[in-house]
């Protein structure tokens, strides 16, 4: 499996989906620096409502055209190879970006706290572990992007998973169904971690919002629907035709 990862990585090697690990952060480090002493609280709100889903939505179909460049995945197909294991590797290297992304947004987040001297009532341990949620909360985004770049292409994966999930990360989250609704899961637990309502408000003291009650079940939900569409995707993937 470990071959198949690398192999993976080097294609990627000089491409854009690399240097979008560094500017997805970045950039958002910069749009949080520009809003001064709401740095923190616009520097995780924004990220997770926008940046980082159209990072995962972007990175994903990049991926999948590096590859039907090369022949459509004639060069994947005619090889004797595991399909299964390189659909898998796919969407590990993409996680390992993801998570290299999110650990450089939290830096630049960690530094901006000392910096601007924010009061913002946001903890360093509290950034700590949103980062390490939300990247908890978003993988399953990556099979679901890396299908529907596959299968509809580009646009479809922006529409459906940028567009929709963006609304649905504000509107869905603070229902008392939230829990069905996958978008709605990082936003949520974002509540009761940071105090950030999905409105990009510091919630009040006494909100409902406020339950860390979520937290396990947000997680435990999106791990598991993770899984679920990991394995899904990966049975479709070697049926599909070469055209």
């Amino acid at each position: 499996m470990l071959n198949y990862l690398k192999a993976e990585n080097l294609k990627c090697k000089r491409t854009f989906a690399k240097k979008l690990v560094i500017i997805a952060p970045v950039l958002m480090l910069i749009l949080a620096f520009l809003s001064g002493r709401y740095f923190v609280v616009n520097g995780y709100n924004w990220w997770y409502i926008l940046i980082l889903p159209g990072f995962i939505t972007l990175l994903s179909a990049l991926v999948n055209q590096y590859e039907e460049k090369r022949l459509r995945y004639r060069a994947v197909f005619a090889l004797s190879v595991d399909l299964k294991k390189i659909w898998i590797s796919k969407v590990v290297l993409i996680g390992i970006y993801v998570s290299a992304a999110n650990l450089l947004h939290l830096a630049g987040i960690l530094f901006g706290m000392s910096a601007y001297n924010t009061n913002s009532g946001i903890a360093a341990y509290q950034a700590i572990a949103a980062s390490a949620i939300l990247i908890a909360t978003e993988l399953w985004q990556i099979p679901l992007c890396l299908f529907l770049s596959k299968k509809f292409g580009l646009m479809a994966a922006v529409f459906l998973n940028l567009g929709g999930g963006t609304v649905l990360k504000i509107l869905m989250a603070a229902k008392s169904y939230w829990w069905a609704c996958p978008y709605s899961w990082s936003s949520r637990l974002m509540c009761p971690v940071l105090g950030i309502l999905p409105q990009g408000i510091m919630a009040e003291a006494g909100d409902p919002m406020l339950n860390s009650g979520v937290v396990p079940v947000g997680i435990l939900l999106s791990i598991a629907f993770f899984v679920l569409l990991l394995l899904i995707t990966t049975l479709w993937f070697p049926k599909q035709e070469v055209k």
